[in-house]
């Protein structure tokens, strides 16, 4: 998987220097890369919890601690390839981070039926 990413040139990749503490920032020659699914999917969820925060309720609760919360997982996915210097699955990192905290916040807040049962009804009010 790391050889094809390497290989392939083109938009599907985010590369970041690894060795910029030791060297100049335009000196950097090692750039660990995180996959373009590493934003695609915490991103596509995290705007269902917005969708579902926009129909349910006035506040954007969810949406702001998966929002806050993919933040945090990028950040330890970054520290991790800093520290480890070799390639890693970020999603390891992110997918269940943002699953498990809007999760918790809907067991706390006793909406944990209500955001399994939620269905996007926007489409069909557009055709009413």
């Amino acid at each position: 998987m790391i050889t094809v990413a390497k290989s392939f040139d083109a938009s599907i990749k985010l590369a970041f220097p690894q060795d910029l503490i030791e060297n100049d920032p335009i000196a950097a020659n090692k750039f660990p890369m995180l996959e373009l699914g590493v934003v695609v999917v915490p991103s596509a969820f995290i705007a269902l919890l917005l969708c579902y925060d926009m129909s349910h309720q006035r506040s954007r609760l969810y949406f702001t601690v998966s929002f806050i919360v993919y933040i945090i997982a990028l950040i330890v996915t970054i520290l991790i390839l800093q520290i480890f210097k070799h390639a890693q699955p970020a999603l390891l990192y992110t997918v269940p981070l943002c699953l498990i905290f809007p999760l918790l916040t809907a067991w706390i807040r006793k909406d944990w039926t209500t955001i399994f049962a939620y269905e996007d009804h926007a489409s069909d009010k557009k055709r009413a």
